[in-house]
Parts: C-alpha cells; structure tokens; sequence
C-alpha cells in the first residue's frame, strides 16, 4: 500500500501483458458522435484456443451506475465454439437480469446486440 504525499503524482502504472489483451474490442454506442456519454459500452476481451473460447471478459458501461459483469455468462461461453450463436446466448445472460426505467428500456436490446458485436470483432482479430 502507497500513500501519496503533497506534490506526489502517479505517472505510470505498469500492468503484467494479459492473453486476453490480444484479442479485444471496446464499442461505445452514442446517439451522435459528437457527444462523449455512451448510451451503451462494450469492452470485450477472448482468449482462443483453435476456434473455442478458453477464457473472455465481457464489460458493459452506461446501463448501471458501475460497469456491469456478469461471470457466470463468461463462465457459460468457456469451452465453446466462438461463434455467433456463443456470443448471442452470453449477451442474453448478461442482460436478463437488466431493470431498465421507463425511458431507457432500448437499451436492452442495444446492449445486446453490442455485446455479440464487441465478441466478434475481438474474436475476428488476430493474436
């Protein structure tokens, strides 16, 4: 544990290299591109071995108010095929249990569609 003193400032932070990071998307989702709120955010991370999913994180923005994980539908897509049909069923874990408000509902289907497009990009990248 740091505790800064005054006039101290972090200027770097150096993380271990991840496998996930090869193949990784981020998606933000905005009504106009001129304005920085996402209506919907996606940060998708895959780890492949051949064409089966062996480890991925999946992180969505702008639905709660802190970033929305669900481990069980990263947990689900272990083991499988990396495919559309994967993906598809993980984005509807992920977002079931969503609670929107009256005004904001689309975006369960926003965030859902996201999430399968996040997955493939990340997936489609090469290691």
């Amino acid at each position: 544990e740091t505790t800064l003193r005054p006039g101290e400032l972090i200027t770097a932070i150096i993380l271990p290299p991840s496998t996930l990071a090869r193949r990784s998307h981020y998606l933000k989702v905005r009504d106009r591109n001129s304005y920085a709120f996402a209506l919907v955010s996606v940060a998708a991370a895959i780890e492949l071995d051949g064409s089966n999913v062996r480890d991925v994180r999946i992180a969505l923005g702008g639905v709660a108010h802190k970033p929305w994980r669900v481990p069980e539908a990263e947990n689900a897509m272990r083991g499988k095929k990396a495919d559309q049909i994967a993906f598809a069923e993980s984005a509807l874990m992920i977002v079931r249990d969503g609670k929107p408000r009256r005004d904001n509902a689309f975006k369960i289907e926003l965030a859902r569609r996201s999430i399968v497009r996040a997955l493939s990009t990340a997936a489609a990248l090469s290691a």
